[in-house]
């Protein structure tokens, strides 16, 4: 494949464009060249972006790059009128004395003139009118009009229930307020019954006057604010220490978010997002995100920790120091059992459906290297390309998709409900 062939393919579906326009736009860089030359499904693609990434290296060792020859370009920019052509020419034409007929049949007749059509632009009440105009001029004027893709709508969204990050949050937070509340009802209980004690007892405070009493005071005092400053520093210990829990899993929750978040931006009402699933059976733990669309199903794994970690087939470790400490839950095995269990729920219900697995690192600022990974491993900045990726693997049947979707919003209702009851 030379050059011009390469700028000529186009890039995945969330951005279905020829490369070479979205890098003469400064769309595609090296990362995402390098990704999809890596990792892109279409083998076309693949080999492009290998092409293209071959030439943008090249001319960073040259002082001054050549462009490469471009391909043809139209004589005005494409523009975006948010109808189609064929949607264009079968709205009609607002004004007399052609009212009531399509705009197509009329500009084909010449009954419409460009003067028409601009005038249409300007003066026409219904935006789907002026859109109309727009196309159809852009049309006799031979220039490219690039028409909106199919929309299914938003991305369709349900939970079930609270997110196990959310839940630790909550647990944690409770923890800690019930701790302070009973040191501090605790502390202020014994005081209170050691004055009691002293007042019954006739014990009352005097004055110091000889030396040993003045240095017995001294050292009593002392002790009393070592003690003071010992439980006031073990205090500070735990209260760190249910601080920090919290604040984990807060930035759980928020990479579970940002994934969410992207996720949505990206894809359309062909997919359907499942959060929060805990499948029945004695393994309670929840599924984070299961991702349901025309090309299959796909159960992610979502992880925001801070640090520095390594993945290696299903290792995974985090730096501490100078050595590498393994983890005790390896994500990728958690994706692994997730999409297992989920294909066994389905075979319960006889749906015959393959669970793709994915581990997406949320975490922007902590760097992870990952070599040779037994579960595909996305990060937060090429999750876009990962899902538009999505579209050219294996394609699932429409009634089983259905049926996955009915059987999973069902399992979702049962969990909130139960959430309810408690």
């Amino acid at each position: 494949m030379n050059l011009e062939e390469a700028r000529a393919v186009l890039w995945l579906r969330n951005n279905h464009r020829p490369l070479g326009e979205l890098l003469d736009e400064g769309y595609l860089n090296e990362d995402r060249l390098a990704w999809a030359a890596e990792k892109a499904y279409d083998a076309q693609l693949k080999t492009a972006a290998g092409v293209l990434l071959a030439w943008l290296r090249h001319q960073k060792t040259i002082e001054s790059p050549v462009l490469p020859p471009a391909p043809p370009k139209p004589s005005l920019p494409a523009i975006e009128v948010g109808v189609t052509l064929e949607q264009a020419r079968r709205i009609s034409w607002p004004f007399k004395p052609f009212k009531g007929q399509s705009m197509g049949d009329l500009v084909d007749t010449r009954q419409l003139t460009l003067k028409d059509l601009a005038y249409a632009v300007e003066s026409a009440w219904d935006i789907r009118t002026r859109q109309a105009a727009i196309a159809l001029l852009a049309e006799r004027l031979n220039q490219e009009v690039r028409e909106p893709l199919p929309s299914a709508g938003p991305l369709r969204t349900f939970s079930g229930g609270r997110s196990y990050s959310r839940g630790k949050e909550v647990r944690w937070t409770f923890f800690q307020g019930t701790f302070l509340g009973m040191v501090l009802l605790g502390g202020s209980g014994l005081t209170a019954y050691w004055l009691w004690r002293m007042v019954q007892r006739g014990i009352l405070p005097k004055l110091p006057k000889t030396p040993v009493e003045i240095v017995a005071v001294i050292i009593v005092i002392g002790l009393a604010i070592g003690l003071v400053w010992l439980v006031n520093f073990l205090l500070e210990s735990v209260d760190k220490k249910f601080e920090r829990e919290i604040g984990n899993a807060r930035k759980g929750q928020e990479g579970e978010e940002a994934v969410i978040d992207t996720l949505r931006q990206n894809l359309d009402g062909n997919w359907t997002l499942f959060r929060n699933l805990t499948l029945p059976g004695k393994n309670k733990a929840d599924m984070d995100a299961v991702l349901v669309g025309p090309p299959g199903v796909w159960v992610l794994e979502i992880k925001n920790f801070t640090g520095k970690y390594h993945n290696f087939g299903e290792h995974w470790e985090i730096q501490v120091g100078n050595r590498p400490k393994p983890l005790k839950k390896s994500p990728s095995r958690q994706a692994q059992n997730n999409a297992v269990r989920l294909s066994g729920f389905l075979k319960a219900d006889g749906i015959q459906q393959y669970v793709d697995k994915a581990a997406i690192w949320a975490n922007r600022e902590s760097p992870l290297t990952v070599e040779h990974p037994a579960v595909p491993v996305w990060t937060l900045e090429t999750l876009p390309e990962e899902l538009g990726n999505l579209w050219h693997g294996r394609a699932m049947d429409e009634t089983v998709q259905t049926r996955i979707i009915e059987k999973l919003t069902d399992l979702c209702k049962k969990q909130n409900l139960a959430q309810d009851r408690k």
